[in-house]
């Protein structure tokens, strides 16, 4: 079933089977880093055994993982009482949820991404990058004209990290499209996927995690499967295998399915039920985000990666000299 939720401006993650809050941009006196102990007076891991079946996740971590997601909105709820430590202070905080939480969430997220789009296109023409840093949020029309762009001033860089952490998918011919701008030979999806001619030569790593569904989780599978990235981060979220069909009841309620037999990839692999794993899998971390985490060590294999090829080209400049 589709409803609307009631939300404010924060999050939740779980971190080595504790909880903690994530992000928030509330006044309210709680802050990223403080441990969650209870909500509405169940201690966290009871709370999130009472609702984690009620999850669409189809794999047992997705379904365990994004209980978190729940911490700051509900489909029923207008109110939320939290329970947090930090350090060796324990405190409570009322926090109420809102109709238009996710209209703000949304338009917080199209500003940080504004905010990417302006470093990479007024970047000057003539400064040479080693690596950088794409981030692709969804594939509707927008998003993909959007990445296209950033793309073409990146694309002769020696390195690009792809950040799919919280990328919920969208529409998979828009998907093939940015496929093509990264694989390295020909790979048949529901289409023959052939490099474009201005395909990226560099090395490619792909950031997944949890919040990486649908036709993302379809990229990532292609990339890695193709051989042309390499997957850092967590396994996805395990959904990309069924066409879902959006109904509306003539009393106003909208529910999803999927359709058809679940699909394979090309190598066989299960579509649904079973998320894409990363060749490097990051260990949690309790005093770090996951998506920092995550991020902070590809930045680490991409500068390793940058290093090692300028110590081979001294060293082969030096054998010739």
């Amino acid at each position: 079933l589709i409803y609307n939720k009631y939300s404010t401006l924060a999050d939740a993650e779980w971190r080595c089977d504790s909880l903690y809050v994530s992000i928030n941009l509330t006044d309210l006196p709680f802050q990223k880093g403080d441990r969650i102990l209870s909500i509405d007076g169940i201690d966290a891991s009871s709370w999130r055994d009472s609702i984690k079946n009620y999850l669409p996740e189809s794999t047992r971590e997705g379904k365990y993982i994004h209980t978190a997601n729940y911490v700051f909105s509900s489909y029923v709820d207008t109110v939320r009482n939290l329970c947090l430590c930090r350090d060796d202070s324990i405190f409570k905080v009322k926090v109420e949820l809102s109709s238009e939480g996710m209209q703000r969430i949304s338009q917080y997220n199209k500003e940080t991404r504004k905010s990417e789009n302006r470093r990479i296109m007024d970047s000057p023409k003539d400064k040479k990058e080693y690596f950088t840093l794409l981030s692709l949020s969804g594939f509707t029309d927008e998003d993909t004209e959007e990445f296209i762009l950033k793309y073409n001033k990146v694309k002769n860089c020696q390195c690009i990290i792809l950040n799919l952490l919280n990328n919920f998918g969208g529409l998979v011919k828009n998907m093939e499209k940015i496929a093509a701008l990264f694989v390295k030979q020909p790979y048949q999806a529901e289409s023959l996927i052939t490099p474009s001619d201005n395909s990226f030569k560099g090395k490619l790593y792909v950031m997944t995690g949890p919040n990486t569904f649908s036709a993302a989780e379809h990229l990532a599978s292609i990339l890695k499967e193709s051989g042309s990235a390499v997957l850092v981060g967590k396994e996805t979220a395990g959904d990309f295998g069924t066409t879902p069909l959006t109904f509306c009841t003539s009393h106003g309620t909208y529910f999803c399915i999927g359709f058809g037999k679940p699909k394979k990839t090309f190598k066989g692999q299960p579509r649904e039920g079973k998320g894409v794993k990363p060749h490097i899998r990051i260990k949690e971390n309790t005093a770090l985000s996951n998506d920092f985490n995550t991020v902070r060590a590809t930045y680490y294999l991409a500068m390793n990666d940058i290093l090692e090829a300028k110590r081979d080209s001294i060293k082969k400049k030096e054998r010739l000299e």
